[in-house]
C-alpha cells in the first residue's frame, strides 16, 4: 500500500478516535489530546506536509463533527506544532528534538488557542476549566512513555535510558 495512503488513514483514524473520546469523555472530564500527537509524530517522522496539510484537514474534519466554526482546530493545530518548532529550535537548537517534547508544547499551544479563538468574542472561553488543558496533554504521553516499559521492560524510544 502507498506510505501517504497509509498515513492518511492513520490520521482519519485519530480523527475518529478524537471525536469519540471528545463526546464521551469530553462531556464528563477531560478527553485525550489524541489527534495533534498523531499529526507530529508524523511531521517529524515522514516530512513537514504532515504539519501543514494533515493538521489543516484534520482540524477541519473536527470543527465538522463537532459543529464548532471550521477552520478554528485547523489554525490551532498548524500554529500549535509551529510554536512548539520554533520555541524548541530557540531553546535547544534541536527543532526534531524528540516526539514527546515536541507533542507535549503543540497539544498544549493548540488547545489554549483553540480555547483562545472558539471563544465569542474570542478569549471569553478562559476560566477554571481550562487547567484541563493539563491532564488532556500529558496523560495520553505518559502512556506513551509506560506501555514500552510495561511490555518489554525497555524504555520508549522518547524516554532515555538510566544508567
Amino acid at each position: 500500500m502507498n506510505s501517504r495512503f497509509t498515513d492518511w488513514l492513520i490520521v482519519f483514524a485519530a480523527v475518529v478516535i478524537q471525536f469519540l473520546l471528545e463526546l464521551t469523555l469530553g462531556r464528563s472530564a477531560v478527553a485525550p489530546a489524541v489527534l495533534v500527537p498523531v499529526i507530529v509524530y508524523l511531521s517529524i517522522s515522514r516530512g513537514d506536509f504532515w504539519a501543514v496539510e494533515g493538521a489543516f484537514w484534520s482540524g477541519f474534519i473536527i470543527d465538522l463533527l463537532m459543529h464548532q466554526k471550521p477552520g478554528i482546530s485547523s489554525l490551532a493545530i498548524i500554529l500549535g506544532i509551529s510554536f512548539s518548532r520554533w520555541i524548541l529550535s530557540v531553546t535547544t537548537g534541536a527543532v526534531r528534538m524528540t516526539f514527546v517534547a515536541n507533542a507535549l508544547i503543540a497539544s498544549l499551544a493548540s488547545d489554549l488557542l483553540f480555547i483562545l479563538l472558539s471563544g465569542s468574542p474570542a478569549g471569553t472561553g478562559f476560566g477554571v476549566r481550562t487547567f484541563l488543558v493539563i491532564p488532556r496533554t500529558v496523560l495520553p504521553l505518559m502512556l506513551y512513555l509506560m506501555i514500552p516499559l510495561l511490555f518489554t521492560g525497555r524504555s520508549s524510544p522518547g524516554m532515555k535510558q538510566m544508567s
